[in-house]
């Protein structure tokens, strides 16, 4: 028997890379069966016209389908992939717009942004994991839904026992960018890291030869030697808030050299200097709609109105082999080792045991086991707890429907300056997303 793969989101921009790593890889993955499932007909046509003739075009032998039904999708699936966006990119440049009127970071996953980013998207993924449990229980879940971090606390609070895995190309583009300016293969070197999604430091970059490389690159980026990191993935390569974004992240390193930074602590630490770049009148919800968006849904109109697939092309970059080579890994039961986001359990020792992190885990058959790593310092604890108990929280407002419970998660947001501008930003996302905010009261 062959393995059935479910796209959960089929028709997001984010899929053809996806689709075109699925492709290449089919036959490792005895994938059989595929199928584009999503709420919004017109976007997954359009992405499942288009896979079905590339595929058909490329000598696939994978059945490839699309659907709104979700019943129909979820039958029988061995695996789901599930990247789905609520209110689309249009309701997240209004997210970005309304926090930056108010001078605070209006990101989709840091700040108030990802809480209201958080509160459409619980709903859906619970009505996804009961249609899971209801028509495939055995099934993997890989999830790259943002924001990871609250998603993941929802998930593992209300389905500790669904087979999902929450997963982030973040920490591994930022190895590659890393392992790239040290002339190194990726595969010949061993991050040590922890924290939270978008929310944590390697500790180390240990070689084949055992040697532990985080001294150099400190010191180079101490003496100024360089002031940013030339990024791996090349669906970003040019991406022009990419390429600050690792700017920014070498300064943060430059400002806490203990530890290496995941890029996304620039909001957190530095909001002020975040704010202060973002163009509140076009943010990066407008970017993406009018740029990849754009060009993926124009694409595939072009395709599917010449009736062939077979002068276009699909990238496979690292957002889609991260994924597939979890799937791969489980399939195999290799053991091989992943970031991920898991439950604490003790990994950290002076942390919340019950409380999801991002560490290394080696991941095969019966998921993830995660890499032990001990006491961490105040600094990094104290900033972690702040963060994971504003996670909890609005995982409790969205579960819950309490406003008081909500207002308490923005207070405690870093990127919050007080509790006046906190609720008038609350007030401004309620009012704006009535349509998949839980009611509050």
């Amino acid at each position: 028997m062959g393995n059935k793969f479910v796209m959960v989101g089929g028709g997001s921009t984010q899929s053809p890379g996806i689709l075109e790593v699925l492709r290449q890889r089919a036959t490792e993955l005895n994938l059989t069966e595929l199928v584009l499932y999503d709420i919004d007909e017109h976007r997954v046509s359009l992405l499942g016209q288009y896979t079905k003739m590339y595929y058909a075009e490329t000598g696939s032998k994978v059945n490839v389908s699309f659907t709104t039904n979700i019943d129909e999708a979820f039958t029988g699936a061995d695996f789901l992939f599930m990247q789905i966006r609520p209110g689309l990119n249009a309701q997240r440049a209004i997210d970005e717009k309304i926090c930056l009127s108010h001078g605070v970071v209006g990101q989709e996953t840091c700040g108030l942004g990802g809480f209201s980013f958080a509160l459409r998207v619980i709903p859906a993924v619970r009505q996804i994991i009961q249609k899971v449990k209801e028509h495939c229980p055995d099934a993997w879940i890989l999830n790259y839904t943002n924001p990871e971090a609250i998603l993941s606390e929802a998930i593992f609070t209300e389905f500790p026992e669904a087979k999902c895995l929450c997963i982030c190309d973040m920490p591994i583009s930022i190895e590659g960018a890393i392992a790239k300016y040290l002339n190194k293969d990726l595969r010949d070197l061993t991050f040590k890291y922890f924290g939270l999604n978008h929310f944590g430091w390697w500790t180390a970059i240990i070689d084949k030869n055992g040697a532990d490389l985080l001294p150099q690159l400190r010191e180079d980026v101490l003496s100024g030697k360089i002031d940013t990191l030339l990024m791996s993935n090349d669906e970003t390569v040019g991406d022009q808030y990419w390429i600050e974004t690792y700017k920014q992240m070498i300064k943060i390193f430059k400002r806490f050299p203990k530890y290496f930074p995941n890029c996304y602590l620039q909001y957190y630490l530095t909001p002020d200097e975040m704010v202060e770049k973002d163009n509140p009148t076009f943010t990066r919800g407008d970017f993406v709609t009018n740029g990849r968006e754009k060009r993926i849904y124009s694409e595939c109109e072009r395709v599917i109105a010449n009736g062939s697939a077979k002068d276009s092309h699909l990238h496979a970059g690292v957002h889609g082999n991260y994924i597939v080579d979890i799937a791969h890994a489980i399939i195999h039961d290799t053991r091989e080792r992943f970031t991920v986001n898991i439950m604490n359990n003790g990994s950290i020792s002076n942390f919340d045991p019950k409380a999801v992190v991002e560490l290394p885990a080696y991941v095969g058959a019966a998921g993830a086991e995660p890499i032990v790593v001990g006491e961490i310092p105040t600094f990094e604890k104290g900033l972690m707890e702040s963060q994971k108990a504003y996670e909890k929280l609005t995982v409790e407002a969205a579960l819950t429907g309490s406003y008081q419970t909500a207002l308490e998660a923005v207070v405690l947001n870093k990127t919050i300056p007080n509790l006046t501008v906190g609720k008038a930003v609350l007030d401004e996302l309620y009012a704006a997303n009535k349509e998949w905010w839980p009611e509050l009261t």
